[in-house]
């Protein structure tokens, strides 16, 4: 046999045994199938994607209930994507085109309504950004055993284990992490809220949580514990909590990344991904008061006297125990002729004029930046929107 041969047949051997092992199953299954929750601009969007021999079909569900029926291909560009067209209702035409592009933490989606003439109405087309899988809620009969008292803790295990401790085991090991691994983590709205409000749920301050840790975490917040806890207590009585659960994981993984690039532990591709992602989230920083409000359906600026009964009958807040399926608005009977319109969702950043942010938010935002730098990172990247 000659050298030629042998290489070949070594080759085929190879191949058998990877599929024989399921390595081969493993890596024919990379593609776009699975499930995805929309962040920011598309907050309350679904995508449900399969992949198969080559086309991608799947729906878009809208925060208001209507459902687009998805059918492309994946396109032979450099990056992984796909492209293909939109239809609402049943419909036999296509009332917008998209492209979906593969990210380190989910997927870019790009919605293009129909113009009358069949092309793409690119001046009406918005971006979309979604996550891969939600996030699992654990029991609290399942919390794990958090580390030790004075056992040196990163923030990537912080980041990967904290929804499974105690929430006094979260406030103490919190307060463990560097000064600059907190401010990281502050600097993104529903990561540091995410943390709050399980440090309040411990009723501070206490052998865990001292009065000075208590004054720093809610002096950026503007709030109280006796404040925020009602509004928790509503946010996930209302159904919605899973939604600000998925959301604070989005920002975490954000953090996880924007750590280990850091550490020069990730390429520089994934690093300017992670960048753009983060940048707006940190301009547009919310108080923790802010979310639970929304979340519960609260306008006004303080909580009435029916949301104090509420809070003084329903005790401490129980981590953990929220509702497996959020409350969604109905869904609406399609029109016979669905009128072409984008998915009514809050305007992205690119639909925000530059001209319109206040002093106030200009100031607010140069002092993140300050904050960012005092901690030894770079700012990823400057606003998009100039």
């Amino acid at each position: 046999m000659s050298e030629a041969m042998r290489r070949a047949f070594s080759v085929r051997l190879l191949m058998a045994l990877l599929f024989a092992l399921g390595l081969g199953g493993q890596a024919r299954a990379a593609s776009f199938t699975g499930n995805f929750h929309g962040i920011a601009a598309a907050a309350g969007m679904t995508l449900d994607l399969q992949e198969v021999g080559g086309r991608v079909v799947g729906r878009l569900s809208a925060a208001d209930g209507r459902v687009y029926a998805l059918n492309g291909e994946r396109a032979t560009d450099k990056v992984k994507s796909a492209q293909g067209a939109l239809r609402l209702g049943g419909g036999a035409q296509a009332v917008a085109f998209f492209r979906l592009e593969e990210r380190p933490l989910g997927i870019q989606f790009l919605f293009m309504p129909v113009k009358a003439d069949g092309k793409p109405d690119m001046s009406a087309a918005r971006d979309y950004s979604f996550l891969a899988q939600g996030v699992a809620v654990a029991a609290k009969s399942h919390f794990i055993a958090a580390p030790a008292p004075g056992e040196a803790i990163d923030i990537l295990r912080f980041i990967d284990e904290y929804r499974q401790w105690d929430p006094r085991d979260v406030a103490r090991i919190y307060g463990a992490l560097s000064n600059r691994d907190q401010g990281l983590i502050q600097l993104y709205d529903h990561a540091s809220a995410d943390v709050l409000w399980r440090v309040c749920s411990t009723t501070p301050p206490n052998e865990v949580v001292s009065q000075a840790m208590l004054d720093e975490l809610l002096d950026r917040q503007h709030t109280t514990c006796e404040a925020l806890t009602p509004l928790v207590l509503k946010a996930q009585a209302g159904g919605l909590f899973p939604e600000f659960l998925r959301r604070a994981r989005f920002q975490f993984e954000i953090i996880r990344e924007t750590a280990l690039c850091n550490r020069g532990q990730s390429s520089a591709s994934k690093c300017t991904d992670v960048s753009a992602l983060g940048a707006p989230l940190i301009v547009h920083w919310r108080d923790a008061t802010s979310i639970m409000r929304e979340l519960s359906g609260t306008e006004e600026a303080q909580d009435d006297v029916q949301q104090e009964t509420m809070s003084a009958s329903s005790g401490a807040m129980t981590p953990y125990a929220v509702p497996e399926k959020a409350a969604g608005t109905p869904a609406k009977k399609p029109a016979e002729q669905p009128k072409v319109e984008t998915p009514p969702l809050r305007a992205t950043i690119s639909d925000v004029p530059v001209e319109t942010r206040s002093a106030k938010l200009l100031f607010r935002e140069g002092r993140r930046v300050i904050i960012w730098r005092r901690l030894g990172y770079s700012l990823p990247l400057r606003d998009p929107r100039i």
